[in-house]
């Protein structure tokens, strides 16, 4: 069995992957008891964002604060570092995603351009670019 398959039961379930079978995976989890742990701490990490409830995510962080697995205790501090944000990311269901979008095109834009011309050939392209967009699509 591939490790590959076992990564895939993080973002899909037993029944969706070709790969592995029932009786295989039983099998690794006998092995490696603390994987099944691991899956469902990563399912109900998954429920806590899409709950649009808050407080879930606390009772999250003391669940997972339970395992000693450095990578997981460095997520867990990033998500503390900034926990408002993140409970505003589970409670409100807009974001700033078309922004950040916008941006990360100017900035190619701007990478491709480099060293050449001036700001008015930057805005040229990117004012052009919209209009394309726009006509065609």
């Amino acid at each position: 069995m591939q490790r590959k398959s076992l990564c895939q039961l993080v973002y899909k379930k037993l029944e969706d992957i070709g790969t592995i079978t029932v009786k295989q995976y039983q099998e690794v989890l006998k092995k490696y008891p603390l994987l099944s742990e691991l899956y469902t701490l990563t399912k109900d990490f998954c429920n806590v964002i899409f709950s649009k409830k808050p407080t879930k995510l606390d009772e999250w962080i003391n669940a997972a604060q339970k395992y000693d697995i450095p990578e997981l205790q460095t997520f867990i501090n990033g998500i503390k570092k900034d926990i408002t944000a993140v409970k505003n990311g589970i409670i409100y269901s807009y974001n700033n995603g078309l922004a950040e979008g916008s941006v990360n095109k100017i900035k190619v834009i701007k990478r491709v351009m480099y060293g050449r011309n001036s700001f008015e050939l930057l805005k040229a392209k990117v004012l052009f670019g919209e209009l394309f967009y726009v006509k065609f699509n």
